[in-house]
């Protein structure tokens, strides 16, 4: 009997040992990628953004507030992309950690503009930037768990840095005067500083924010004389406009994904590589 007992209280122990040692509770998916990598099995996560959501409308209810219950950490994008933040975090407990991950990335802005680009993931070198914030939050969390936080956070950024390599190959093979990016909303800003583009956009910061018609005009003919090769339409999003101004041009749409976000969730370097090879095949 005594043998029985040491052997069910051993694995109760292997149990508590492999058991998640922090709960992060995420508001995007390429977060909660990000935090599982680095994380590993000493963290719990859970996503609170929707499959197929649409980041510029998405705000949590019930059900994730209750998914999100005892989180020790809310992950989020920062810079002013979730507008619900501060009334989510005063219904979190005092001693969830609410991290926005863009905090230590540096502003890109509009052009012509003092208004920030907030899709700051759009280069794996904020991720990289992105990760080692995580790492720092995780370690003081649990600094019991700081050798694997620091193992997959190394990891991960070696991953970032090869993406960045291909991008640039790639994008070497471009010439200067083709390398305009005419999108619909202005969610490339800190990609095309990244990877030396000039960005074009036909509305704002949201999808919903249309131009009115004196301007759009306007545009157009900015696009004629700029000799742009096509026009970049969003996945998830309408592309009808974009693709009126398309064949007013006589170039092609073609889409990429500017939120992070893909049907099926895909991983960021999936996400990140299509951008890329679509960019490369209609410009160069």
């Amino acid at each position: 009997m005594k043998t029985i007992w040491c052997f069910v209280l051993m694995l109760f122990g292997l149990g508590a040992a492999q058991a998640a040692e922090l709960k992060i509770a995420s508001l995007h998916p390429l977060l909660s990628e990000m935090a599982r990598n680095i994380g590993g099995e000493a963290v719990e996560v859970v996503d609170l953004f929707p499959a197929n959501g649409d980041l510029h409308s998405f705000a949590p209810g019930s059900k994730q507030m209750a998914a999100a219950a005892n989180a020790d950490m809310l992950l989020a994008c920062g810079k002013g992309i979730e507008p619900y933040l501060a009334e989510l975090a005063e219904s979190m407990p005092e001693d969830t950690v609410i991290l926005g991950l863009g905090r230590d990335i540096p502003n890109v802005y509009l052009p012509n503009s003092r208004r920030a680009d907030p899709h700051w993931w759009n280069t794996p070198e904020n991720m990289k930037r992105a990760s080692r914030t995580l790492l720092a939050t995780l370690s003081q969390l649990a600094p019991a768990q700081q050798a694997t936080f620091t193992a997959g956070q190394k990891k991960y950024a070696a991953t970032m840095d090869a993406l960045t390599r291909k991008a640039r190959l790639q994008f070497s093979r471009i010439p200067q005067n083709r390398r305009y990016l005419v999108t619909g909303h202005a969610a490339m800003c800190h990609f095309c500083e990244e990877f030396g583009f000039t960005p074009i956009t036909i509305h704002g910061i949201s999808k919903e924010s249309e131009g009115d018609t004196a301007t759009l005009a306007a545009l157009l003919n900015d696009l004629r004389a700029k000799d742009v090769r096509c026009i970049f339409t969003e996945v998830g999003a309408s592309p009808k406009i974009l693709e009126v101004i398309a064949e007013q041009l006589g170039v092609p749409t073609a889409p990429l994904v500017l939120d992070g976000v893909f049907p099926g969730q895909q991983s960021y370097e999936k996400l990140f590589m299509h951008n890329v090879n679509t960019i490369s095949k209609h410009l160069k």
